[in-house]
């Protein structure tokens, strides 16, 4: 970074003969006004109960003032009241007088990484400032005239740096860019990028591509290289693309040889499309929540939908379950267990003529009992009883020894 840095000094200096007497002047932020803590606030009478018109504004000095007073710097509001890029501490930006004496700051320079295009110490090399406080000017004067070195006269370890905890983060690099796009970088690896181009046929192919967060093999790039997003890796990501535009999705964490760790297969998906091209939206992220706090939610699929994952399927619902179908229904467990648990509910298989169920262990108790009083039977006669059992009574027996064939091995009910 120190070569830009410089580069961006040099630079600035140069601008000084100049910039003062154009409505466009160059300023190098001292501080950024983020809330009513803030010290300006505070020390001024004029800005009670008026804190939010001051936020998002900046304390600056013209890089053409050589006075050092830092007790009362200006201060400019963003151009964009709308729009809001927060420079850091010892950026340069452009100063711009607007209408009624207000004045309104934007972000300018040249950068190698959007995460920061400032010399974190471009005050000290351009004011060489001293101690700030309410006799500075003054006090400064005196000690000029007497031809004696203030000891204080560059506190660096106040004016360095991009701000209180604003740290320089490596890795953060420029998004590559295809003719006509208009894109939205932020410091932090977040974009929103419109492009009509930027696919393989190089054809008219609206797309919209919003990133949270460049991915770790991205990061591993030099300084002066460029990136693009990656569907795949970058931290969350919302594709909305159209004709041309392929989306090279691959499910799961994907690795540096673009092979995905997701082991469950769309096998019961029909005609799962083989290429994720044309008009379609995507959105990636290691977690995903959807939710519909007072009202519905809808889904509309013309064509098959389907639900794939490495994990479980659950539904937990306080209202009841409806499906309605126009075709078959098939649960392929896979010798696994297929169980519904009714509690002291009914369950109805079948919608006319319904019987109630036959539980199998009681129909063999029946049975066999049923056999047994046959087995024993004998009647009376003229002649006295009859003998006790029947003349087949093996028979009988061999029926009994099978009546637990009748029990399924594995479907129960209760």
């Amino acid at each position: 970074m120190s070569g830009l840095q410089n580069a961006n000094v040099s630079a600035v200096q140069s601008s000084q003969s100049t910039a003062t007497n154009s409505e466009k002047r160059q300023g190098i932020v001292y501080s950024i006004i983020l809330d009513e803590t803030h010290p300006y606030l505070k020390n001024r009478e004029d800005s009670k109960n008026k804190e939010s018109i001051f936020i998002g504004a900046i304390e600056y000095k013209l890089t053409g003032q050589l006075a050092t007073d830092e007790a009362s710097l200006p201060i400019a509001y963003p151009l964009d009241k709308n729009f809001k890029t927060l420079p850091v501490k010892n950026e340069a930006v452009e100063i711009i007088n607007g209408a009624g004496g207000t004045t309104y700051y934007k972000r300018i320079g040249p950068e190698l990484t959007p995460f920061v295009n400032a010399d974190m110490n471009a005050i000290s090399k351009l004011f060489n400032p001293v101690k700030a406080d309410t006799n500075t000017s003054k006090d400064y004067s005196k000690v000029q005239s007497t031809g004696i070195t203030r000891s204080n006269t560059n506190e660096s370890a106040k004016y360095d740096n991009y701000g209180d905890y604003f740290k320089y983060e490596k890795g953060i690099h420029k998004l590559k860019l295809w003719e006509g796009d208009t894109l939205f970088e932020s410091r932090f690896g977040q974009s929103i990028r419109f492009s009509g181009y930027n696919n393989d046929e190089k054809k008219y192919s609206p797309v919209i591509i919003i990133r949270n967060g460049e991915n770790a093999d991205s990061k591993k790039l030099l300084d002066n290289e460029v990136t693009k997003e990656d569907i795949n890796r970058d931290g969350s990501i919302i594709a909305i693309t159209s004709d041309k535009f392929q989306l090279g999705f691959v499910p799961g964490k994907v690795d540096d040889k673009g092979k995905g760790n997701f082991e469950t297969k769309p096998e019961s998906f029909e005609n799962y499309p083989d290429k994720l091209i044309g008009n379609q939206i995507l959105l990636n992220s290691d977690r995903i929540i959807l939710s519909a706090k007072s009202g519905e939610m809808l889904f509309y699929s013309k064509k098959n939908y389907g639900f794939i994952s490495d994990g479980g399927l659950s539904i937990d619902n306080k209202g009841g379950i409806d499906v309605s179908t126009k075709d078959n229904v098939n649960f392929i467990t896979n010798d696994r267990d297929f169980a519904i648990h009714s509690g002291k509910g009914s369950i109805f298989l079948g919608d006319t003529e319904l019987e109630p169920l036959v539980k199998g262990t009681k129909l063999v108790e029946l049975l066999a009992e049923l056999i047994d009083a046959i087995v024993a039977q004998n009647y009376l006669t003229p002649s006295g009883p009859s003998k006790v059992g029947p003349e087949n009574l093996p028979t009988f027996s061999k029926i009994k020894s099978k009546l637990n064939n009748i029990l399924s091995k594995l479907n129960q009910t209760s």
